[in-house]
């Protein structure tokens, strides 16, 4: 048995699969399997009829991701949006109340929010003050035989990182990541959270899935792609691991209208479209700090490489419900390690960003 059977828990080892009409691959011409209703219905201007379930696995879809990612579709899963996915992994390696997980905050939340839904420990391993990881607290972490602390003693199941990080911006340094990857082979999984990566392609993993069996990218159409109300993402890893993966999901996960929808901000000609708006996101980022830099409030703009920004004002709580009078909403991170009166914007349109301006200059009136 490899090292990720074993790293599973004994019941997701012998855990057989529900053997949906959707994961079979037999060809017909009648279709009298799934309990469909059998009238067709289509909707929107759809190429498929809603009266069918869809594939488990969306054959299209995972081709298509492959062909825009370089990453072979057997080394990809679909999944409704990143959450799904970060949820599957915890659910397929951690055992309830016995394994651990690590995070490195300030981070995305959803981490350590899915390994609590499921009694599963947390280790948090705080960035460093500029927001790169900690290799000293890895190192002394799997320095050691037994994972000081754990409930089961053992290394950590899951790693998560985040790439462009949320909230802070930054992209956290390869070097360092290759050696989180390489101290952990064959005893945690690393999963490196790129949900911003089209906003700076080049800091991208998803080339390392073939040299690295630990590794596991987490990738979404809800941010450069535009589609967060689509609920698609994606898990790319070794093949192995996606097969303990499938075991766990569910027997229809991607809708067909995410399917179609999906399919075709796949294309080039979305693929073209989503690169001009990254463009566009990345100028009303600049242009955004630009103004900024005039408020004396504002004590400082942390780099960013996502399609937002992060700042520490004054009076965080202040800022907020004044802006909140005024309908204009940015994110509070103050609760988060090392942010207090940090609060995040994410990029609007040309007029939602004079707008936020406005009010800003309002504030800053105001006191």
């Amino acid at each position: 048995m490899s090292w990720i059977q074993n790293l599973c828990p004994p019941h997701i080892q012998e855990l057989i699969p529900y053997a949906s009409a959707g994961r079979e691959t037999r060809s017909g011409d009648i279709w009298l399997n799934a309990n469909e209703n059998p009238l067709e219905k289509k909707s929107g201007g759809l190429e498929k009829a809603l009266n069918r379930y869809p594939q488990f696995q969306p054959a299209e879809i995972l081709n298509a991701y492959a062909a825009y990612s370089a990453c072979p579709a057997e080394n990809l899963l679909v999944t409704r949006g990143i959450d799904e996915g970060i949820d599957l992994l915890v659910r397929a390696f951690c055992e309830y109340r016995r394994d651990l997980i690590i995070y490195t905050p300030p981070t995305y939340g959803m981490y350590s929010i899915s390994a609590d839904a499921q009694a599963i420990e947390t280790a948090a391993l705080p960035l460093t003050d500029d927001f790169q990881l900690d290799l000293a607290a890895f190192k002394g972490v799997y320095s050691m035989d037994l994972m000081r602390g754990s409930m089961s003693g053992a290394y950590p199941k899951l790693i998560f990182l985040c790439s462009p990080n949320n909230p802070t911006g930054n992209v956290l340094d390869r070097e360092d990541i290759i050696q989180v990857l390489e101290m952990t082979g064959g005893k945690s999984i690393v999963v490196i959270d790129e949900a911003y990566i089209e906003f700076a392609p080049d800091a991208s993993f998803i080339a390392e899935i073939k040299n690295y069996d630990n590794l596991v990218v987490a990738r979404t159409l809800s941010k450069a792609f535009g589609l967060a109300g689509l609920r698609t993402g994606f898990l790319a890893a070794n093949p192995e691991i996606i097969a303990v993966l499938q075991k766990v999901s569910t027997p229809y996960p991607i809708p067909v209208t995410s399917v179609e929808i999906a399919r075709s901000a796949l294309s080039p000609i979305g693929i073209t479209a989503m690169q001009d708006e990254v463009n566009f996101i990345n100028g009303q980022r600049e242009s955004l700090r630009s103004a900024l830099e005039s408020f004396d409030f504002i004590d400082e703009i942390f780099p960013s490489a996502g399609n937002f920004l992060l700042l520490r004002v004054k009076r965080a709580a202040d800022l907020l419900a004044f802006l909140d009078e005024r309908g204009v909403i940015i994110r509070d991170r103050s609760s988060q390690l090392g942010l207090e009166n940090c609060v995040r914007i994410s990029m609007g349109t040309e007029t939602e960003q004079a707008g936020l301006i406005a009010a800003l200059k309002a504030y800053g009136d105001s006191l």
